[in-house]
């Protein structure tokens, strides 16, 4: 059997094994009290996705070195893989059962035959432990552990001058926005030019509230950007005209809600509607 032929093998029994996750075994649910211990603000570090990081490079490593024939290195990692395969099944109770540690150290005696078929065969029934507990719970572990909560900014409305919670400014921008396209509609275009100004003030104060999270130039302008400023300017443009061309407005009002508003909530609405669900 050729060599590339033994690590294609090779590679097909990893991924079948860490990767046997369907559509139809993806779960979402709260993750057990005892994982918050090993993340912040109970623990300084992120102690569980740090285990997880080490499990996954010791399982490469034995792989990686195999194909070098570094036989010295792949013991080190097989060993390695047991140890902290092991010490992760302790930590969370809850998830003990996940845990198969026969089929860690029937990889590890399999990796020590230095033989890529062998280790490649015997990685499927540990990679499969990995891929249940992932299928079950890195969403939801995710969601939880690695977003901030948007439940838990405040907001200081430009218009009221008062701090409110998020949720709550979101819906005085939507307020904002339906006074601004109602009112263009009905052809009450003063009134929208006055709409127009309350909703700008607001959306861009955006750029203030995501630099809670976001710290550089580049990323808290990315939904509060050139895009909006052209929108807006366009907006007003078109209220301040004798007679507003509805095609350039509402082209602007299109620019606004797909560069801004969708984008944003593509990237952090699932993640807040799931945590949502659990705080309540």
């Amino acid at each position: 059997m050729s060599f590339l032929r033994i690590i294609l093998i090779a590679a097909a029994f990893i991924f079948i094994g860490i990767l046997p996750v369907h559509a139809k075994d993806m779960i979402v649910k709260e993750p057990p009290k005892s994982l918050s211990k090993y993340y912040p603000p109970e623990s300084k570090q992120s102690k569980w996705i740090q285990q997880m990081h080490k499990m996954s490079t010791h399982f490469g490593g034995v792989f990686v070195n195999l194909k070098e024939k570094d036989f010295e290195n792949v013991d080190i990692h097989a060993d390695k893989l047991v140890e902290e395969y092991k010490k992760t099944s302790e930590m969370v109770p809850e998830w003990e059962d996940y845990f198969d540690i026969k089929a860690a150290e029937a990889f590890a005696a399999a990796a020590k035959t230095h033989d890529i078929a062998q280790a490649g065969k015997a990685s499927g029934k540990l990679g499969k432990t990995c891929g249940k507990c992932h299928a079950e719970n890195e969403v939801s572990v995710w969601a939880k552990f690695h977003w901030p909560s948007f439940h838990k900014i405040k907001v200081t409305d430009p218009i009221s001058e008062k701090e409110i919670e998020f949720d709550d400014y979101m819906g005085s921008i939507s307020a904002s926005f339906k006074g601004v396209t109602v009112n263009f509609g009905e052809g009450q275009y003063d009134r929208a030019a006055k709409a127009l100004k309350i909703f700008k003030s607001r959306y861009m104060e955006l750029k203030s509230t995501c630099s809670k999270c976001h710290a550089t130039q580049d990323v808290k302008r990315f939904y509060v950007g050139q895009d909006a400023d052209t929108a807006f300017a366009g907006l007003s443009q078109e209220l301040d005209s004798e007679k507003p061309n509805p095609e350039k407005f509402w082209k602007n009002i299109g620019l606004l809600g797909k560069t801004g508003c969708k984008h944003c909530h593509l990237v952090h609405r699932t993640n807040s509607f799931i945590q949502e669900m659990w705080e309540k």
